[in-house]
């Protein structure tokens, strides 16, 4: 594709050419210079951790056919200069793989927890309903939401495979770096928020703003929202596209046990295969969104029911009559941990609780005292390990 035509076609970044740009061709998009290859448009960013403006020239080395910059270097060499770079490689992605998105019916789901096995109970729904689904999260790569060359293109492919649903984690990250820029959602997803990422964003206000940023016209033709969550309830207050929500006080909890949950609703008794009532909520935000995006009930009690358990995510281990029940959780965060050991403590009544866990490294201490508090209220025993230090000593995660 020719970068003059690419860029008679950007419209919601700012910019300037550097030298001759209208005979460039690109082949490829990338934002890492150990992975470009020739033709690629190499976007330069500040990361993280690093400038991806100081490897610009292995980049070209690696085939770059033309840049997009935030500050001019000094090279003869085709450049675009962008205010912000993340933003431009959102829309440039977009045009690129040609709006995949716009051939699909897309659901976002956003939230501090829940949004993997909403994605998977969506999954299951749109199955049942017949379609071929696609999911993107945590559990697909190594972002939540991948960076946004890598996620058009994974929707183009998946399109190009013959897929008509697509439900997808968006995180707050993801929001702030413009990473889907120009997407509009069939249905976003408002699981929950609780205490999270602070080290990121600062505080919960700035947190509940991130997230909020799905919720408006440019990203999502209808938000879902859950009315039992406080920042649900203000979400539904605050924005202005067409809503629908969700409550536990919309269903009857017939049996609960370790293995599943038997609930109604609206009129529809239904079998479902996971444990705890967060898992209740998932179900939920999932079912009212199907509904709102017109699959008829009995197809999404079908798929309700068929949904399987999601990895590390209340996953109950091959268990043997009298041995312990051991279970795996992702739960990082206090409000997870608690939900989850609460649910434990009463589908498993008198059971001697053991809890391992620790914190990552590198991220949110605010977090680390809250969830020992809460595994020492509702745990018999606790033991702290590290989990992924990243650059803190081993038991950093400790403090």
């Amino acid at each position: 594709m020719n970068l003059g035509e690419i860029l008679e076609n950007v419209q919601n970044s700012d910019f300037e050419r550097l030298g001759v740009i209208s005979d460039v061709e690109v082949h490829g998009l990338s934002y890492d210079s150990r992975l470009t290859t020739s033709g690629d448009l190499f976007f330069c960013f500040q990361g993280e951790k690093n400038d991806s403006h100081d490897f610009v020239y292995d980049a070209i080395k690696g085939g770059a056919s033309a840049l997009v910059v935030e500050r001019e270097i000094d090279i003869d060499f085709p450049q675009v200069i962008s205010s912000n770079s993340r933003k431009m490689m959102s829309e440039i992605a977009e045009i690129f793989y040609g709006f995949p998105s716009r051939e699909i019916t897309t659901v976002g789901v956003t939230g501090t927890n829940g949004k993997t096995t909403t994605v998977n109970i969506l999954s299951a729904i749109a199955e049942a309903a017949g379609k071929k689904p696609k999911t993107i999260g945590t559990l697909t790569g190594q972002l939540t939401t991948p960076e946004a060359p890598d996620l058009q293109r994974q929707i183009r492919d998946s399109v190009g495979s013959g897929a008509s649903f697509l439900a997808m984690e968006v995180s707050s990250h993801a929001l702030l770096q413009h990473r889907i820029s120009g997407m509009a959602y069939d249905a976003a997803i408002f699981t929950n928020l609780s205490l999270d990422h602070l080290d990121y964003h600062g505080d919960m206000e700035s947190y509940y703003k991130a997230k909020s940023l799905l919720f408006t016209p440019t990203h999502s033709k209808l938000a879902v929202i859950n009315a039992d969550n406080e920042f649900g309830k203000r979400l539904m207050k605050d924005i202005e596209i067409p809503q629908v929500s969700f409550s536990l006080n919309d269903i009857e909890i017939i049996e609960q046990t370790i293995v599943k949950t038997t609930f109604r609703w609206k009129g529809q008794i239904i079998h479902l295969k996971l444990p705890g009532e967060f898992n209740l909520e998932n179900a939920l935000a999932a079912a009212v969104t199907a509904e709102a995006l017109g699959f008829n009930r009995e197809v999404i009690v079908k798929g309700l029911e068929s949904a399987k358990g999601t990895l590390g995510r209340f996953e109950l281990l091959e268990h043997s009559e009298g041995e312990p029940y051991i279970i795996v959780d992702y739960c990082h965060t206090p409000d997870g941990l608690e939900r989850i050991l609460l649910s434990i403590n009463e589908l498993l009544v008198d059971a001697r609780t053991h809890v391992v866990f620790g914190c990552g490294g590198d991220r949110d201490r605010t977090k680390r005292a809250q969830m020992g508090m809460i595994s020492a209220t509702h745990a018999t025993n606790v033991y702290l390990t590290s989990d992924n230090p990243r650059s803190e000593k081993p038991n950093g995660d400790y403090q």
